[in-house]
């Protein structure tokens, strides 16, 4: 044997039967995997299949709840198997394909609902020149003005005594398919074209906010939409047409044109005009002026004045039903339930216009409060949510949507009523809200929309000002919770005591800044090497192993770019002790947390939000709102404690007000648009003028 060759040993027959069964093992799990996205499209091919067969054999309702839920549950399965590996423009034309593909098999099996008979006569009655708002198809002259074609339909039309009570784009629309054909099946054939616009449109939307295409399955293969538009045939495909063309020309940037979009779909359906104000986008806020130009078809039925709300008044009033909250009322306020429900439901959306400023769920969730407090809701009137529910793929919008129709019966079984009202509808939005807070604690997403990558290592920034004190005790506080190891920075403002030789003399780096306390923290975020940083006040003594509660949180919930560990005072009293907890429910509830309640948050997200904003005040809410505007955000429960200086001594009510007035008018005026940017008015506001503070 040469020197330097070791002899091979030969291998035993038990190390090779290992590793052939390892390596069949191997290939068995490797063509699992290859095979399961393929058998899952099928599988979720023959539910939608079933739902057609519901339509075309006309089943009792315990049939078609199986085959809607099915559906729903195919329509899940498809999007969260759906192969990642497909490049966009390959994924997309397969979903849209597919989505062409369902909408065929239900224009075919689903009968029309009877709505349309209404949408033919409108739009007939405007073909011979009359107008609807004047005319209900009850009136004995309009037989004599509909074409031959139409007449048919006119027995079956709901509520003849009411003329007119759709928008006049819905009008537009319903004119320009009767002049073509004024049957169903023109209406349907319509609804199949206008939605798969509706698909292409969302297409280009996913791909400029660079979200995985995938999430069009949402739209193209759900239930919800298949039936209520190539099945039924409703108009509400006009109205989230021009909701997927505001989407889009939001997410390009020309705010002008979703403004216009969003108006146009206001004239398909009055209740979407809600979205308007949640699409407020600060120095672009006054091309809010261009939604008001859809307000211009109004003119083309002058003629009829005020009366083309006459019956939208009486549907909201005498015939109100299925909206769940207006059912929970009626018992209790027979005679005011509605108006108490819109009154609950404008409240609401004032809560969330205020808190909820990001595009991706700030317009869904305000829908879903409209819808719920409503004092009529049909299940069509869910195709709103469908396209706004794509940016925010929550469970809760699966649950709510798979409800709306589960609960409420098909056409062919609607002729006794909706079917939806009382507790079972209760029971479907009650559903929804279960799952949405629990998705404030941790996110739940049938499709993760954004990842960040697991995260390591911890820095901490103690932002100073003469802190001298109290520093020493933050500072062994955070290296007993958090190890030696942690990358310690204080950004001092400029103290004048020994704030900067204790912060030396217990092992941390220090930064001088100016700007405030959001530019000190700016500076010491770019001192630090963490993929992870947490904001200490000076003040704060953290508990052991919050460093390890962080990284367990952050990672458990990558969709997550940050959030705040939460607070309790030193001092015990029961002003502090409530209001620690107004503290934690407003940053469970809305996500806006507090610098003292230690805010942390991703290098990478910080990096997508445009850095850390360098305010000298209400720098903790600009933070954790741009947090939730690229992605979610945890709360810890606690592990800070924090000194209650500021609130110690008289007038603890009037400093409650003066912060809560801050904070909203905060959040109001980055609405608006009216907000300053470098936070020294704010600052002036909080501490009063200080000459020696220089504005920077």
């Amino acid at each position: 044997m040469e020197r330097g060759m070791v002899k091979r040993q030969p291998e035993s027959a038990t190390t090779v039967q290992t590793t052939g069964n390892t390596e069949r093992n191997g290939l068995r799990v490797v063509v699992l995997k290859g095979l399961l996205p393929g058998l899952t499209l099928l599988v979720a091919g023959f539910c939608f299949l079933g739902l057609a067969c519901c339509g075309w054999f006309g089943v009792r309702r315990g049939v078609y709840a199986l085959g809607w839920i099915a559906a729903f549950i195919g329509m899940a399965l498809a999007v969260r198997q759906f192969p990642v590996v497909w490049s966009r423009r390959r994924a997309t034309t397969g979903i849209v394909a597919a989505g062409l593909l369902l909408r065929l098999l239900f224009l075919w099996s689903w009968p029309a609902d009877s709505d349309v008979n209404r949408y033919i006569v409108e739009g007939a009655l405007q073909e011979a020149g009359a107008n609807p708002y004047q005319l209900a198809p009850g009136d004995p002259a309009v037989a004599a003005l509909l074409p031959e074609a139409a007449r048919p339909v006119l027995a079956g039309v709901n509520h003849k005594e009411l003329s007119a009570a759709y928008p006049p784009l819905a009008q537009l629309y319903c004119r320009l398919i009767a002049s073509f054909s004024p049957r169903p099946r023109a209406f349907k054939i319509a609804a199949v074209l206008a939605d798969m616009a509706t698909c292409l449109v969302l297409a280009g939307t996913l791909a400029r906010l660079r979200l995985p295409a995938r999430l069009l399955v949402l739209y193209a293969a759900n239930p919800l939409v298949l039936v209520m538009t190539a099945g039924e045939g409703h108009l509400d495909v006009a109205l989230t047409l021009c909701l997927a063309l505001a989407l889009h020309a939001f997410a390009g940037q020309r705010a002008g044109r979703g403004f216009f979009w969003l108006g146009a779909a206001a004239m398909v359906k009055y209740q979407v005009v809600v979205l308007v104000a949640f699409f407020l986008c600060g120095r672009k806020n006054h091309k809010i002026l261009l939604a008001l130009a859809p307000l211009l078809l109004f003119g083309l039925y002058a003629a009829a004045g005020w009366r083309v709300f006459d019956s939208l008044r009486t549907f909201a009033g005498s015939i109100a039903h299925g909206g769940s909250l207006v059912a929970a009322l009626l018992p209790f306020f027979p005679q005011t339930a509605p108006f108490l429900s819109m009154g609950l439901g404008a409240f609401l959306l004032a809560v969330v216009w205020l808190t909820f400023q990001d595009t991706r769920r700030s317009g869904l969730v305000a829908m879903t409060v409209v819808l719920a407090c409503l004092p009529m809701v049909y299940p069509w009137y869910g195709l709103t949510l469908v396209p706004l529910w794509l940016l925010y793929p929550g469970w809760a919008w699966w649950w709510l949507l798979t409800g709306l129709g589960l609960v409420t019966t098909p056409t062919w079984l609607r002729g006794a009523g909706l079917g939806g009202e009382g507790w079972l509808l209760a029971m479907v939005w009650l559903g929804a809200g279960f799952i949405a807070a629990f998705g404030w604690r941790r996110s739940v997403f049938l499709v993760p929309v954004r990842c960040f990558v697991p995260v390591r290592r911890l820095s901490v920034v103690v932002p100073t000002r003469n802190e001298a004190g109290g520093l020493g005790r933050c500072l062994e506080a955070v290296t007993g919770a958090l190890g030696a190891a942690v990358d310690v920075v204080v950004a001092d403002g400029g103290s004048t005591d020994a704030t900067v030789a204790v912060a030396l003399e217990h092992g941390a780096r220090v930064v001088a800044a100016t700007g405030g306390r959001g530019g000190q923290i700016t500076a010491g975020v770019a001192a630090c090497a963490g993929d992870v940083v947490l904001v200490v006040h000076a003040d704060a003594l953290c508990r052991p192993g919050v460093g390890d509660r962080i990284f367990q949180a952050l990672n458990a919930c990558p969709e997550a770019a940050g959030g705040a560990v939460g607070m309790d005072f030193q001092q015990t009293s029961p002003g502090l002790w409530i209001l620690a907890r107004l503290n934690a429910l407003r940053a469970w509830t809305t996500g806006i947390s507090f610098g003292d309640q230690g805010q942390f948050f991703r290098r990478e997200a910080l990096a997508l939000m445009g850095g850390f904003p360098a305010m000298a005040l209400m720098e903790d809410v600009e933070l954790a709102l741009r947090l939730r505007a690229v992605g979610e955000t945890v709360l810890l429960g606690g592990g800070l404690t924090v000194s209650g200086r500021r609130w110690i001594g008289t007038g603890f009510g009037g400093k409650v007000a003066g912060v809560l007035r801050l904070f909203i008018g905060y959040l109001a005026e980055r609405r608006l648009g009216l907000s300053d940017p470098t936070g020294w008015r704010y600052y002036r506001l909080y501490y009063g003028p200080l000459p020696h503070q220089t504005e920077e």
